[in-house]
């Protein structure tokens, strides 16, 4: 098991393709707060690393929903995802929706264009976490009281 780690680097896109072709079984990636880089080496790691499972991507400003998307279609294995702080919006949210069946955990923090109801076509058993506007306090506890209850009716199952 590959675990890579460069955070708060200034980091090119030849490095990153680099990590790519010397450590082909990552399956921990974490590359927040790091700048300097394009979309198009984190769409190369995704496609040629089947075995990514961890992906941390928080405040990497160089993120677009096409990126999310590449992500969300290539990594079936992919079980964690942060994307706080990028600039992403609906359509990349409803790609992960889709795409990432084991996702059990996203974080969406700071992520401020993502809308109710793409948040709603998550599965309800991924933890997300995500911005809280002012008026959705009462989407927000149903739809963890939702949650709560879908692991309890697991839990008696």
């Amino acid at each position: 098991m590959v675990y890579f780690r460069l955070e708060g680097l200034k980091i090119s896109d030849a490095l990153i393709s680099t990590i790519l072709y010397s450590c082909p079984d990552i399956c921990f990636l974490i590359l927040d707060k790091s700048k300097g880089f394009t979309n198009i080496p984190i769409i190369e790691i995704v496609r040629f690393s089947p075995k990514l499972q961890h992906l941390s991507l928080n405040s990497c400003i160089c993120l677009t929903n096409r990126c999310i998307t590449e992500i969300a279609r290539s990594c079936p294995k992919l079980r964690h995802l942060e994307l706080g702080g990028c600039s992403i919006g609906d359509k990349a949210v409803e790609e992960i929706a889709r795409n990432c069946t084991n996702l059990k955990y996203l974080s969406l923090k700071g992520c401020k264009g993502i809308s109710e109801e793409v948040i709603k076509k998550l599965n309800l058993k991924i933890k997300i976490e995500y911005p809280l506007p002012l008026l959705w306090p009462i989407f927000t506890g149903i739809h963890q009281l939702k949650r709560i209850m879908s692991g309890i009716t697991d839990i008696l199952a």
